[in-house]
C-alpha cells in the first residue's frame, strides 16, 4: 500500500471512530441516522481507496451498489421520521 491509501485509509478509521461516538451517544432518531449514512458513507470510500491501491474494477462495482443502498436507506428512513412527526398520517 502507498503511503498516499495509508494516510487516507487512517483519515477513514479516524472519521468511522467518531462516527461511532455519536451513534453510542445519547441523540435524537436523525442524529444517529445521520451517523449511520456517514458510516455507509465511509465503508464506501475505503473500498473506493482498496479499487485505487489494487486496480480491481470489481470493487467499483461493489461501491457504486453500496452507494445506492445507502442512498436509498437514507430516503426510506428520512420518510419513516417524517411519517413519524407528522402522527403517523
Amino acid at each position: 500500500m502507498s503511503a498516499g491509501g495509508a494516510v487516507v485509509i487512517g483519515l477513514l478509521v479516524v472519521a468511522a471512530g467518531l462516527a461511532v461516538v455519536r451513534v453510542l451517544r445519547p441523540a435524537r432518531l436523525g442524529d444517529r441516522i445521520v451517523a449511520f449514512d456517514l458510516l455507509g458513507s465511509l465503508v464506501t470510500c475505503g473500498i473506493l481507496v482498496a479499487a485505487a491501491e489494487t486496480g480491481d474494477g470489481i470493487l467499483l462495482d461493489l461501491a457504486v451498489v453500496l452507494g445506492l443502498l445507502g442512498f436509498l436507506t437514507s430516503v426510506t428512513v428520512a420518510r419513516f421520521i417524517e411519517s413519524r412527526s407528522k402522527g403517523g398520517s
